[in-house]
C-alpha cells in the first residue's frame, strides 16, 4: 500500500506546477493560496465529521497539526514570494536539496544514519536535478535573498516531515491534516488581509477555477493526509526523495499539456534521477537484509 501512496504522491506532485501556474491565472497569489486551503480545510472538516474521526482528541495532535500546519503554510508562502525574484527552476533545484536537509533532521532527532549508498543516490539524483536547471542556476539581483528564503521554506518542509514522524504516531493522518489546514488557511488568509486584500479585476476563467478546486481536493484534502500516513509509516528519507522525481516529471507533463520547451539535457537528468531513485531502493533493501541478517 505504500508504493501506491508514493506512486501517487509522485503523480500528485508532477501536476501540482501546472496547477498553482493555471490557479493564480487572473486571481492574486494569495488568495488563490487561501481558497485552496480553505477549501480544503472544508472537505477535511466534513470527511472527518461523515467517518467519526473527528472525536481523535488524543494526546500531541493540537501540537502535531500546528506544526504541520505552520510549517506548510510558511513554506508555502516563502516559496511564493521567492518566485518573483528567482527562476522556477532554481526553486526546483533547491527543493532537491530536501533530502539531505531530511538526512540531516533525522541523523539529529531520530539518530538514523545515511548509508553510503543511500549517500550515493542523493548525489546522483541531485546531480541530475542540476543538469535538467543548469541554464537557470543563476539568481538575478536581488536574488540571493530569494535563495535563502526557499532553502528557510525546505528546511521547515523537512523539519516539520522529521518531527512528525517522532512525535505523530499513533494519531490518524486525516486528523492532522484537517487541523493542518486549518492552521494554513489561517495564515494565508491574516497575509492576504495584510497584504491589501486584493481581489480579482474580473471573473477568473474556469481553468484557474477548476485548478484551485484540485489543488484543494486532490491535492492538499487527500495528497497532505497520504503524505502525513506515508511520514508514519516511512523513513522521512524515503518519502522525501519523491521531490527529487517530481521536477522532471512536471516538465515532461509540461511540455505534453502546455506546449512548454523542453531541452535534450531533460533526458539526460531523468536518466540519472532514476537512476538515484534505483540506488536508494537498492540500499534500503540492503539496510533490511543487514537487520535480518
Amino acid at each position: 500500500m505504500n508504493a501506491i501512496y508514493a506512486v501517487f504522491l509522485t503523480l500528485l506532485w508532477t501536476t501540482t506546477p501546472l496547477a498553482i501556474k493555471w490557479s493564480v491565472n487572473g486571481l492574486p497569489p494569495t488568495l488563490a493560496v487561501t481558497l485552496r486551503f480553505a477549501l480544503a480545510a472544508l472537505v477535511v472538516g466534513v470527511w472527518l465529521r461523515w467517518g467519526s474521526t473527528a472525536a481523535a482528541q488524543r494526546t500531541g495532535l493540537r501540537r502535531n497539526q500546528l506544526i504541520a500546519g505552520g510549517a506548510s503554510a510558511c513554506s508555502m508562502l516563502c516559496t511564493y514570494w521567492a518566485a518573483q525574484h528567482v527562476s522556477s527552476g532554481l526553486i526546483a533545484v533547491l527543493f532537491g536539496l530536501i533530502p539531505l536537509m531530511t538526512a540531516l533532521f533525522a541523523r539529529l532527532w531520530l539518530d538514523e544514519a545515511l548509508s553510503a549508498g543511500e549517500l550515493l543516490a542523493m548525489i546522483c539524483g541531485m546531480t541530475g536535478l542540476g543538469l535538467i536547471f543548469a541554464e537557470h542556476l543563476h539568481p538575478g539581483p536581488g536574488g540571493w535573498l530569494a535563495v535563502l528564503v526557499i532553502l528557510l521554506a525546505v528546511a521547515l518542509q523537512s523539519g516539520a516531515a522529521v518531527w512528525l514522524k517522532r512525535s505523530s504516531v499513533g494519531l490518524p493522518a486525516a486528523a492532522i491534516n484537517g487541523g493542518a489546514l486549518v492552521v494554513c488557511s489561517t495564515i494565508t488568509l491574516l497575509t492576504w488581509l495584510g497584504t491589501g486584500a486584493q481581489l480579482p479585476a474580473a471573473t477568473p476563467p474556469a481553468t484557474t477555477l477548476g485548478a484551485v478546486l484540485y489543488l484543494a481536493v486532490i491535492g492538499s484534502a487527500l495528497g497532505f493526509s497520504i503524505y502525513y500516513r506515508l511520514i508514519q509509516s516511512c523513513r522521512p528519507l524515503s518519502v522525501a526523495l519523491i521531490s527529487l522525481i517530481t521536477p522532471a516529471t512536471a516538465l515532461w507533463l509540461g511540455h505534453i499539456a502546455n506546449n512548454e520547451t523542453i531541452t535534450p539535457r531533460l533526458g539526460q537528468g531523468s536518466a540519472l534521477i532514476l537512476g538515484g531513485v534505483l540506488l536508494h531502493l537498492l540500499a534500503q533493501h540492503a539496510r533490511r537484509s543487514l537487520r535480518q541478517w
